[in-house]
């Protein structure tokens, strides 16, 4: 009896994009845009975008003041709209990536796994909502709700840093890999260094808020940036993992093939059989 064997092959692709290209321009699309509203900010509106409540002497503006203002709001929306749509998709990516590697842990804690990359995909969505929300809900429209929606970003940013990390560097239950290593060195790397920007910035809030002191706006705002690029560069490791994929438009074709029989079985013939098996399906003449 001949065993058959299915296998989904790709057909009819309409677009492909290499995961290394999908991470570097949805990554890009922020950086740029974040670094073009800052230096535009300085040059034609310095005055405006380093004004303060508590008029304290000010020199760099926070995100919140070089995005807030035309026209730099304009590119800055636009780009973060453009960027957080192919993100959610990357939050599920990720989430089945890690309920594949399920098997590798062990049954005592193989519920706790599970349970933390449900966790872990959620605070990952909430992170990319609450960075739409923060984006068109402006500092100058709507402070108070503005401010809470950075705060919860904020929260989740840092608890999904963390928490990925672990997942990451638990998932993998044999030696890392040179690039996985790699990845995870980033990984860890960029939660310290957000972290440590984090508490500076709360640092330098308080002494600007209640103490109006000078230039501590100016260095809660440079936070702000090792923030936001720090976030950037941890997401965009995820391309170390993922590097072999891509992203496919397309319709999935599912044949079946005889296992363990010449010509059709799973190797290095792969896609000389499977067009063969095509022929013979549409009843054309085999070479």
């Amino acid at each position: 009896m001949t065993l058959l064997k299915e296998l989904q092959v790709e057909d009819n692709i309409l677009l492909q994009i290499n995961f290394l290209k999908y991470a570097i321009v949805t990554v890009s699309l922020p950086a740029i845009s974040l670094l073009w509203c800052f230096v535009t900010g300085i040059i034609f509106q310095f005055d405006q975008v380093n004004e303060t409540v508590c008029k304290a002497q000010n020199i760099v503006p926070s995100i919140s003041a070089v995005t807030g203002i035309t026209p730099g709001a304009y590119v800055w929306r636009i780009c973060i709209a453009i960027h957080c749509t192919p993100r959610f998709a990357v939050g599920f990516v990720h989430y089945n990536h890690y309920k594949k590697r399920a098997e590798s842990i062990s049954e005592k804690y193989r519920g706790l796994y599970l349970k933390l990359i449900s966790l872990n995909f959620w605070i990952y969505q909430i992170e990319n909502s609450c960075l739409v929300a923060v984006t068109y809900i402006s500092n100058k429209e709507n402070y108070p709700v503005h401010e809470k929606i950075f705060v919860v970003f904020m929260i989740s940013c840092c608890c999904y840093m963390l928490l990925n990390t672990i997942i990451f560097k638990w998932s993998r239950s044999s030696p890392m890999t040179e690039r996985e290593l790699f990845s995870y060195k980033i990984k860890k790397y960029m939660w310290v260094l957000i972290m440590v920007s984090t508490a500076g910035l709360i640092y330098s809030f308080i002494l600007h808020r209640f103490y109006c002191v000078p230039f501590a706006f100016s260095f809660f705002s440079a936070c702000e940036y090792f923030i936001a690029y720090s976030n950037m560069a941890y997401h965009v490791s995820a391309y170390l993992e993922f590097s072999d994929l891509s992203v496919v438009y397309g319709r999935l074709h599912t044949v079946q093939i005889p296992n363990n029989t010449n010509g059709t079985s799973i190797g290095n013939g792969e896609t000389k059989s499977i067009r063969r098996l095509r022929s013979r399906e549409k009843g054309e003449k085999v070479h």
